[in-house]
């Protein structure tokens, strides 16, 4: 089975060395895995097919080789795609990506906010695309070196039903994240699960990299609880406009998130803090933009997207 990761972020570097770890521990259940990682930048796959990868989790560091390249010709096709770049990156890795696809492929998308769910109705021709949401949680403490800063569910499923063999193919690619120690479970409402986590990133993401602090951060100041308060239900307002049926309270969850990965850095703030494009557009642009076509003011969303593109500009 060759599965390509397309997306050495944070993501990207802890699915390839948890899956290399923990299978190459369990080689008589797969025990041809070939499992590749596909950067755009030639001296960093390079550094890593030098020197493998670094996977940190609490006191212990376990260094892993990694095969990576810039050349999809030197993978060929593949039987998993797992696209973890960012949301500003989607067009380019659905281009990488078709590069490899063969009839039966499989792509699994995992990315923040849910710009990237025009990009997939393009027409790109990708026998099956497959949508996920992780809590998984990831932090590159330098070039090949990922720390792993907490567990989450891994939810996917198909945005529209699919035959009987592409379901088998789905829960294929499912034991396979299981058996890599990335708890994953198959679900038939994926779009649901999408935009509760829209809504957790929403109140999250923008006000620690506007705040420039860790998520916990966000719950010690009365003005900034209120500002995540209103973020998300403002969001939650649009959501269920739309028929999106979510699970609990939003903000009950985003509040015990925060709460949970209290020293965790936002996806968004890392951005910020090495000057790169944020995900602002795919997460509180998305909301504002859905909230303008169904007449729900979302004042807050919209102030955060002007603070956000602001500190962007002055890059």
């Amino acid at each position: 089975m060759k599965v390509v990761i397309i997306g050495p972020g944070a993501l990207g570097c802890l699915l390839a060395a948890s899956l290399t770890i923990k299978l190459n521990q369990s080689h008589d259940i797969y025990p041809a895995l070939d499992l590749w990682l596909l950067d755009y930048k030639p001296d960093r796959a390079q550094y890593t097919n030098d020197n493998g990868l670094i996977l940190e989790e609490g006191n212990r560091k376990i260094t892993c080789p990694i095969k990576a390249t810039v050349d999809p010709r030197e993978i060929g096709q593949a039987d998993i795609i797992i696209l973890c770049v960012k949301s500003p990156q989607v067009a380019a890795g659905l281009q990488l990506a078709a590069k490899l696809v063969h009839d039966d492929t499989l792509l699994v998308t995992l990315q923040n906010g849910i710009g990237h769910l025009e990009l997939l109705k393009d027409g790109q021709k990708l026998p099956s695309i497959v949508l996920g949401v992780t809590a998984q949680g990831a932090n590159m403490v330098a070039p090949g070196h990922v720390c792993h800063a907490g567990d989450g569910l891994t939810r996917i499923g198909f945005l529209k039903s699919a035959n009987f063999t592409k379901s088998l193919l789905l829960a294929k690619v499912c034991n396979l994240l299981n058996y890599g120690g990335i708890e994953t479970v198959i679900v038939d409402n994926i779009l649901d699960y999408l935009w509760s986590k829209l809504l957790i990133n929403a109140g999250i993401n923008a006000l620690t990299a506007v705040n420039r602090c860790p998520n916990g951060r966000l719950l010690e100041s009365a003005a900034t609880k209120e500002k995540l308060t209103a973020a998300v239900r403002e969001g939650e307002a649009v959501a269920r406009a739309l028929g999106i049926e979510l699970a609990g309270d939003p903000l009950a969850i985003t509040l015990d998130v925060c709460r949970k990965t209290a020293q965790n850095l936002s996806s968004m703030l890392q951005d910020v803090n090495n000057k790169r494009p944020t995900e602002i557009d795919s997460i509180n642009g998305e909301i504002a933009a859905a909230g303008r076509r169904l007449g729900i003011p979302t004042p807050v969303n919209d102030a955060l997207i002007e603070k956000v593109k602001e500190i962007e500009h002055a890059y």
